[in-house]
């Protein structure tokens, strides 16, 4: 363990960084890369031209791969970074894709100032999901609200254009969400005259900097994620029908 942790510091203290529009690529092999990424959803990445972004790669990281693949190619999207090369099926397209940021790339994308620690960490999730706890009852407008318990935080992340256009954009109660929001999910429970409760899901929506920017409330439904800004209208929320098709 000792040694990879001494690798790993290494590889990072030492990396050359460049960025992606400085260094050397074959701009008719990169556009066919990104055209066939594009288009195979065998490789399973489903990008368009709209979420392309700026990176910076390891220059030594890049020369170790044109030895193995001399035809090889970059690009990032705002789900990580692809590598492109000819392809054990003799086909030139997607042979790499990495979606968490190592020592060999980092996106470029500028980030608001956000509240420490990170949301990355045990701590900073621990934080956002007690205060979305904390937030809850005063914007349950369903009567006897009991208690409420949440699953997972986290940052929304960079949203490309394809995430943010009119007909995708998405919502929590009717407010838009930004890149690098936090979001904190979970289960909220509602008293009744039975032994039951009434249980919904819910949202709550931070800034970066952990400051409330809405909440919302759905039933547990099939289909898409309708966040209402009101809990006695999610209580009542149908599943949507859908058209038949005719054969």
């Amino acid at each position: 363990m000792l040694s990879l942790a001494i690798i790993v510091i290494s590889r990072t203290c030492c990396a050359q960084l460049v960025r992606s529009d400085q260094f050397n690529q074959d701009q008719a092999k990169l556009n066919l890369c990104i055209d066939r990424a594009r288009h195979d959803r065998s490789f399973g990445i489903g990008i368009d031209t709209q979420e392309l972004i700026p990176f910076e790669i390891d220059t030594r990281f890049v020369e170790r791969e044109r030895k193995e693949y001399p035809d090889v190619t970059f690009f990032a999207t705002t789900r990580g970074l692809v590598e492109c090369a000819v392809t054990g099926i003799g086909k030139y397209g997607p042979l790499f894709f990495d979606n968490s940021v190592t020592w060999f790339w980092h996106p470029l994308i500028p980030t608001p100032p956000s509240f420490e620690p990170s949301i990355g960490t045990a701590e900073g999730e621990r934080i956002a999901g007690n205060k979305c706890i904390a937030d809850l009852p005063t914007h349950a407008d369903l009567a006897n609200f009991d208690h409420a318990v949440y699953n997972e935080a986290y940052t929304v992340g960079y949203l490309g254009s394809k995430n943010t256009d009119e007909a995708h954009y998405p919502m929590v109660a009717g407010v838009q969400v930004s890149s690098f929001d936090v979001e904190v999910m979970g289960s909220a429970y509602f008293r009744t005259d039975t032994v039951d409760q009434i249980m919904l899901l819910y949202t709550c929506l931070y800034s970066p900097m952990l400051e409330l920017k809405a909440v919302g409330w759905r039933k547990f439904l099939p289909g898409p994620q309708v966040w209402l800004k009101s809990a006695r209208d999610a209580s009542t929320q149908k599943p949507r029908a859908t058209k038949s098709v005719r054969h």
